[in-house]
């Protein structure tokens, strides 16, 4: 056996490529997994967010167009048939968006009788879930010519439902 053969050096260098490259091959394939799955977790997430946006921007723009609703003690928001819980009077509202996405708004609105204006509070929910995704407080000018509605504040809740 002679110590300065080359014989047998290109297996090995074959070997080391090879496992070189299914390392790299696997961790490729790893990222690309990751990759998919962030994917569809961020549809999910857009989808709900689309959801609640539209579903309060609707619920805003019936409320402006019918200014009897929240003001002068209606205590409708949105449409009939109310419920209260303690002192807060508030109506479910429900919109589906084309991907079947369900949101519903509750709103609230402030018992100020003599107000000129009045204050509603949208909180929408997504179907299945019990913490709001979006919250929006909008004042209502009534006494204008025409009534306007100006976003108080707009706030997306986290994840722990805090708005």
């Amino acid at each position: 056996m002679n110590l300065r053969s080359e014989r047998g050096q290109a297996l090995i260098l074959a070997l080391a490529f090879l496992m070189l490259f299914g390392l790299v091959i696997g961790v490729l394939l790893s990222l690309a997994g990751a990759s998919v799955l962030s994917s569809s977790q961020l549809r999910v997430q857009r989808s709900t967010v689309y959801a609640a946006d539209g579903a309060t921007d609707a619920a805003i723009h019936v409320s402006l167009k019918n200014i009897g609703l929240g003001a002068y003690g209606d205590p409708r928001c949105v449409t009939s048939n109310p419920t209260t819980v303690g002192s807060t009077v508030m109506l479910t509202t429900t919109a589906t968006t084309s991907d079947a996405t369900v949101a519903n708004v509750v709103c609230t609105w402030s018992q100020d009788f003599l107000a000129p204006d009045r204050t509603v509070t949208f909180t929408t929910f997504v179907a299945g879930t019990t913490e709001p995704v979006v919250q929006a407080t909008v004042l209502f000018h009534d006494h204008w010519s025409p009534v306007t509605a100006e976003v108080q504040s707009w706030v997306y809740c986290g994840h722990g439902g805090a708005c």
